[in-house]
């Protein structure tokens, strides 16, 4: 007999009453004026137990009997309830709390490492290819207004090399046929820095600064970058990076509590490209899929260790110049401006690579099989 409180459907009043159970799978309410219910244990509704708060025992007419007796409860319903059993012992034992706390933790750091990824991965490529367009819709533009300054290259420069782009180096790219690419060039100036860079929007619009083709010393040099855009384009990277924002803004969100966090979710993807670099596993991807297009072209991946190391050569003479020039704050304001090389991480290591890609141009093979590219 379990003694408690008993509420009438939609009422606050309590009536002091007694709850019984019988052997034939029964229960028996009794209140104080003598009034009495049976029914069948499997229509009552139990709540969980936590710590010692009340338990309520919700019967079929919405009626509700409270009491502070857990443990009788636990015992006659122990069978019908494991998972209320389970949760009570998790939370009833501190050890088992940091395990669990610790197993969520990890549970939920896997998810944003490799779920998250992952899914976006899955997602980016099954999306059909108007989706890149739409998000790159007025991005360029975006980039015109808070990043880039018009193009001093001459109008013969930029033709010459949107011609030898358009008939040699997009037909290489034979995996998406809808991928419409077209070649842009901009001056990005930060002071009297002008920054050497190559960028590729969704749609297939990829972007040289002056500075990058001036230095460029040949034009395997520059088709090693192009291809490396390209790759971006083909393996949708900054789609997948956009769903994995989302993901992540989405999780945050759910996390505080935030719900007005949603209208904040429509950042520009201009922004986005401004703020934030590819992945580790985007840039060797991108790597990998300009090599293997260098090599059936018959060109020297070694052009791109070559820019690779022209461009951080020129870039970490501007830093060290910025050193002697400049105090710490200063110069660590123009790291985050200059973030080229944080966008392109591990370039020793990439190049490294491009060189063992040149090893099997310079013996004629057209496929290579290479250790650290992923």
């Amino acid at each position: 007999m379990i003694l408690g409180q008993w509420y009438e459907a939609g009422s606050a009043a309590a009536q002091p009453a007694t709850l019984s159970f019988k052997e034939e799978g029964l229960y028996q309410l009794t209140l104080e004026n003598a009034l009495s219910y049976v029914g069948h244990n499997s229509t009552l509704a139990v709540s969980p137990r936590l710590g010692n708060v009340a338990r309520k025992i919700t019967f079929e007419d919405g009626s509700v009997f409270s009491t502070d007796n857990n443990d009788a409860i636990d015992k006659y319903f122990s069978k019908q309830h494991k998972a209320y059993s389970l949760l009570h012992t998790l939370e009833s034992h501190s050890s088992l709390v940091i395990i669990a706390l610790l197993v969520t933790i990890l549970s939920t750091g896997a998810f944003f490492k490799w779920g998250v990824p992952w899914t976006s991965k899955k997602i980016a490529h099954a999306l059909p290819e108007k989706t890149n367009q739409l998000i790159a819709e007025n991005s360029l533009d975006f980039l015109d207004k808070y990043l880039f300054d018009d193009s001093n290259l001459t109008l013969k420069k930029k033709e010459q090399i949107q011609r030898h782009f358009y008939s040699n180096i997009v037909p290489l790219s034979k995996e998406n046929r809808e991928i419409k690419y077209q070649l842009h060039f901009r001056d990005w100036s930060d002071g009297n820095l002008s920054i050497p860079n190559a960028l590729a929007l969704p749609s297939g619009d990829i972007i040289l600064t002056d500075q990058f083709v001036k230095l460029c010393k040949t034009q395997d040099e520059m088709d090693a970058v192009l291809l490396h855009e390209m790759g971006h384009v083909v393996h949708r990277h900054t789609l997948e990076m956009v769903i994995e924002g989302t993901f992540v803004s989405v999780a945050v969100m759910l996390i505080v509590g935030d719900s007005n966090g949603l209208v904040d979710m429509g950042v520009g993807l201009g922004s986005l490209l401004m703020s934030s670099a590819y992945s580790r596993g985007h840039e060797a991807e991108a790597d990998s899929y300009a090599f293997k297009h260098m090599l059936a072209a018959h060109i020297d991946p070694a052009s791109f260790s070559h820019i690779m190391t022209r461009m951080t050569e020129y870039m970490d003479g501007h830093n060290e110049s910025n050193k002697r020039k400049k105090n710490e704050l200063v110069e660590e304001e123009k790291k985050d401006i200059l973030d080229y090389l944080s966008s392109h991480p591990n370039t020793k290591e990439r190049i490294d690579i491009a060189n063992q890609y040149s090893l099997c141009f310079k013996k004629g093979l057209e496929v290579c099989e290479v250790k650290g590219l992923q």
